[in-house]
């Protein structure tokens, strides 16, 4: 999928596993294929599902879930990998002809780009339950090529003792309260951000979507743009846009941010050395494992100064989809079944992901920042992923310039006039 990136970029974890939830960081250490399915009397599985996908919080949960499918299921073992390059390994595993039998696809993009190499699931049993705001990100001409992995949100992910601590008692909703917060803890001595700008999820995808997301039209601008007949700079809130990556320079690492991975984000945050950082409701399992103890919540990124604006990015990242012309369609089928009907065992308790299904109900024990997310859905507070609209692949090319910007190689001119050239080349293919 992404042509422009390294296929030595990517970094797998071969695992008898399946992962939900979104995130970027390194994997695990290897564990043995298929190590946790029982083995016939003398013979191995008669059939082996090949997954990848590229999420690794809940790898450990979700060990237990392939075990235990294997334990009603015998004769079928779930070998996937999981790596950090999905698109590259992706294009790799298709053009040496090892194609998986079940991938993730991103939401509407990615569907979109391997839409001719998918299985139309529309008539599969559990779609009826499939939550309305998670159809549109796996419908392409009225077909239905997905299941949702989970539905998250993004914002500010903050330390409410240090927020305490620096006399902040009211949540930013304006960009200017969000700078006079970000005052307030440097006057107390406290770092407010350690962004993870290395990664493209970070800063080109997430950070880069709100002033396309903000937009009454996301998608009639974005049509526009591609067809050339309006500029990346034309979007309105672009302008604050660079002035809350400002923020997060400033009162952050400074250029240094361009080096920080996802991980060093996450620790640096868990460990009480940040006051927020700019995440999702995918980060919780990890923050718990460094500090369980941590009081946090989440709020929505203003990027102007009506409170009555400021919302909360709401979505499904990825979608398992199935390989039209795998050997084990049947099985591959009869295994997302079996994921759905178990769901609310393996999903919602064990992995603590928000479910993507009505019929699944999301807990209290999913934590805070599931708690904040479902306030701004409670109050239709919501925005989209816009840059799923995005010719595809974008985020990884957008974060480049943008990186430079940080870096302070370009000025904000010269970062959205290479965004704009990567655009251009991107229709045009």
């Amino acid at each position: 999928m992404k042509k422009w990136m390294s296929t030595a970029a990517v970094t797998l974890l071969a695992v008898s596993v399946l992962a939900g939830c979104a995130g970027g960081q390194e994997a695990p250490k290897p564990a043995a294929s298929g190590s946790s399915a029982p083995q016939g009397k003398k013979d191995a599985p008669k059939v082996t599902l090949k997954l990848i996908q590229n999420k690794v919080e809940v790898t450990e949960q979700v060990k237990q879930m392939a075990a235990d499918y294997t334990k009603e299921n015998p004769n079928v073992v779930i070998d996937a990998q999981v790596v950090r390059d999905l698109d590259t390994m992706l294009k790799t595993r298709f053009a040496s002809g090892d194609e998986p039998d079940i991938f993730f696809a991103k939401s509407y993009s990615g569907v979109k780009e391997w839409s001719e190499r998918l299985l139309d699931l529309s008539n599969e049993p559990w779609m009826s339950q499939v939550s309305p705001s998670a159809l549109p990100g796996m419908t392409i001409n009225g077909k239905k090529y997905g299941f949702p992995s989970a539905m998250e949100g993004y914002g500010f992910v903050y330390n409410k003792d240090l927020f305490k601590k620096a006399g902040i008692d009211k949540l930013p909703t304006t960009i200017t309260e969000l700078k006079e917060a970000n005052e307030k803890l440097k006057t107390a001595g406290i770092t407010s951000y350690a962004e993870g700008y290395k990664e493209n999820f970070i800063l080109g995808r997430n950070l880069f979507n709100l002033p396309f997301a903000y937009m009454p039209d996301s998608t009639e601008m974005i049509a526009k743009i591609s067809a050339g007949n309006a500029k990346v700079q034309d979007v309105p809130l672009m302008k604050n846009f660079f002035d809350v990556l400002d923020m997060t320079v400033k009162y952050g690492k400074g250029a240094e941010s361009v080096g920080i991975s996802y991980d060093n984000q996450v620790a640096d945050f868990s460990s009480g050395k940040t006051a927020m950082m700019q995440q999702g409701v995918w980060t919780i399992d990890l923050i718990k494992k460094v500090n369980p103890n941590l009081n946090i919540g989440m709020f929505a990124v203003p990027l102007t100064d009506n409170p009555a604006d400021t919302k909360l990015p709401v979505g499904i990242p990825a979608y398992y989809v199935i390989n039209k012309d795998s050997k084990q369609v049947e099985e591959a089928k009869k295994f997302l079944t079996w994921m759905h009907k178990n769901g609310q065992k393996y999903l919602v308790d064990s992995m603590h992901l928000i479910p993507g299904f009505t019929d699944l109900k999301a807990t209290s024990e999913l934590g805070p920042l599931a708690a904040d997310m479902n306030t701004y859905l409670e109050k239709n507070q919501t925005i989209p992923w816009a840059y799923s609209l995005w010719p595809a692949g974008m985020d990884a090319q957008f974060t480049k310039p943008l990186q430079a910007y940080v870096g302070g190689q370009l000025n904000k001119d010269q970062a959205l006039d290479e965004v704009q050239k990567m655009w251009n080349t991107a229709v045009k293919k």
